[in-house]
């Protein structure tokens, strides 16, 4: 006998909130959050947006995405500054994902810095886009028990080049994750492994380049909040020269 599926159409918003219930303390969870949909622009009382669970279900919330999101990056070690660093180092563009361990948020519009929809591909099971519009179909085979399909607004081309955005980064932070437990762990199996991947050092080279990289884009984003609109790269080199000087005779 075949597993019934249940399909959830993220665009007859009604009949979605009909299956949701409020919670009040609703939080994004890393390991259960499968969508987080917002619901603005409906204009519907007290349902600003929606998270679909594997755990809960369909949580029917008063916060807006943003807040949501923020408050589940902010408990985290890496924020969307990592993200946003590491975009502008690999020169790529496009809206910003949220990776972090296992973790890969990502956002269905290009518009981030506000409420927007928000996908957790680490816990679908499998994702396709429609050949009927511009949507993404999220399969998730475990919610109660049961095989979902929930069907969400989005560009094709626009979330594609996010996910290989999130790729690209989650590839990068396990490299540094490889390089900095074998710089502290020497002798155990992973520093083997990892001194074996990095023969010719170039991930160990591309850590060094994007910890400058990073140290720079800081120092400039510093000046800009002490009031240079925009500082020369002489005056950064001069900051980070002078900074970096300070800190090797610390050491």
């Amino acid at each position: 006998m075949s597993q019934r599926t249940v399909v959830l159409d993220t665009g007859k918003i009604e009949k979605i909130i009909a299956l949701g219930e409020f919670d009040r303390d609703i939080e994004i969870k890393a390991e259960s959050t499968l969508l987080v949909l917002d619901c603005q622009r409906y204009r519907i009382k007290n349902v600003k947006s929606i998270i679909f669970d594997i755990h809960k279900g369909i949580c029917l919330s008063n916060y807006e995405t943003r807040k949501l999101v923020n408050r589940f990056v902010e408990q985290n070690a890496v924020t969307f500054a990592f993200t946003r660093v590491f975009m502008q180092y690999r020169e790529l563009t496009g809206a910003l994902p949220y990776v972090y361990g296992e973790v890969l948020m990502i956002p269905l519009s290009g518009a981030t810095q506000h409420s927007t929809n928000w996908f957790f591909l680490n816990n679908v099971s499998s994702h396709i886009f429609s050949s009927e519009g511009d949507k993404i179909i999220l399969n998730c085979e475990k919610v109660f028990n049961v095989a979902v399909k929930i069907i969400v607004e989005t560009k094709r081309s626009f979330c594609k080049h996010v996910i290989e955005i999130a790729y690209s980064l989650y590839e990068f932070q396990h490299q540094l994750s490889m390089k900095i437990a074998a710089d502290h762990y020497p002798e155990s199996p992973q520093a083997a492994a990892f001194y074996a991947i990095d023969g010719h050092h170039m991930i160990s080279d591309e850590f060094l380049n994007f910890i400058d990289f990073y140290h720079r884009q800081f120092i400039k984003d510093l000046l800009r909040s002490q009031g240079f609109t925009n500082p020369s790269e002489q005056l950064i080199n001069e900051v980070y020269t002078d900074v970096a000087r300070r800190l090797n005779r610390l050491t």
